[in-house]
């Protein structure tokens, strides 16, 4: 059933990689501008954590790996997709000589939350069509809810 009511609080997550490349790191600098501004009003406030680049899937204690869960869960009752802004790959480790498949994470993902509900993950693809970070963000400051029907949001990682 579809909440009516307007929520009580609006909180954004900005989760971004630990090391990102120059041009990564400048458009994390802009997003974090951007939810400064619209802090305090279409928001009520906002955070940026830190997650790692890759995590193996067999881990079921991994941070990101319940976050991925959540969002999973999210896309799942939106009619939406990750992919392909969370992928698996098989993955070699130097350390061990071992192989084992590893959940990569985009270099940043928004979340949204009202009243603590997960209502929009940015960025996400529905019916192909891929939606941005940058459009969540704009679609909020436009007093727009947050991942309406039929709508998408996309962000590459590398």
């Amino acid at each position: 059933m579809l909440n009516t009511e307007c929520p009580q609080t609006r909180r954004a997550e900005l989760f971004v990689r630990e090391s990102l490349p120059t041009p990564s790191e400048q458009r994390r600098g802009a997003v974090e501008n951007r939810l400064q501004e619209l802090e305090g009003g279409a928001i009520d406030t906002f955070e940026t954590t830190t997650w790692e680049k890759r995590v193996p899937v067999a881990d079921e204690e991994c941070t990101e790996r319940g976050r991925y869960e959540e969002f999973r869960d999210w896309a799942a009752e939106a009619g939406a997709t990750l992919a392909p802004f969370f992928d698996t790959r098989l993955c070699y480790s130097w350390a061990t000589g071992e192989k084992r498949r590893e959940l990569v994470m985009p270099a940043l993902c928004l979340a949204i939350y009202e009243d603590d509900e997960l209502v929009q993950v940015a960025p996400f693809a529905r019916g192909g069509t891929p939606h941005s970070i940058e459009e969540c963000l704009d679609d909020i400051e436009a007093g727009r809810a947050p991942t309406p029907a039929g709508t998408v949001t996309v962000s590459t990682a590398d």
